[in-house]
């Protein structure tokens, strides 16, 4: 058996402290990435959403009638928050798009311990000519 070089200690463990230490660290990685990963999916299911409705009320000649419901219903749990707000610009035909426009606090809540103005909630809107 050869003796370690001088200078260079055994490696023969870690310490407790670095261990829970490294497992913060991965851990809070961890939550970043999910966290980051649900505003994204959120993001693009209430663009899908405000899009499609859009183009339902600009084919039924820019009416808004049921488009709320609509759209409470389809973006489910997150949908039926009061605070979510829906709102819908009638056009006019041949003239002026029909806008829907959807927005409410992002589900993605762990991100504001970075900063308030990370990801504080979701505005999207979506427009389609009558």
């Amino acid at each position: 058996m050869t003796a370690p070089r001088p200078g260079w200690r055994a490696e023969h463990g870690s310490g407790p402290v670095t261990s829970v230490f490294g497992v913060a660290m991965f851990l809070g990685f961890l939550l970043l990435a999910s966290q980051v990963l649900v505003h994204l999916y959120a993001l693009s299911t209430v663009t899908a959403v405000a899009f499609d409705e859009a183009r339902r009320a600009s084919v039924d000649g820019g009416s808004c009638v049921a488009v709320e419901w609509r759209v409470r219903e389809r973006l489910g749990e997150w949908g039926a928050d009061p605070r979510v707000g829906v709102d819908c610009d009638p056009g006019v035909v041949g003239a002026s798009p029909t806008t829907i426009r959807v927005q409410g606090p992002s589900p993605a809540r762990a991100l504001a311990i970075f900063s308030r103005s990370v990801a504080p909630e979701i505005d999207r809107a979506a427009s389609f000519l009558t």
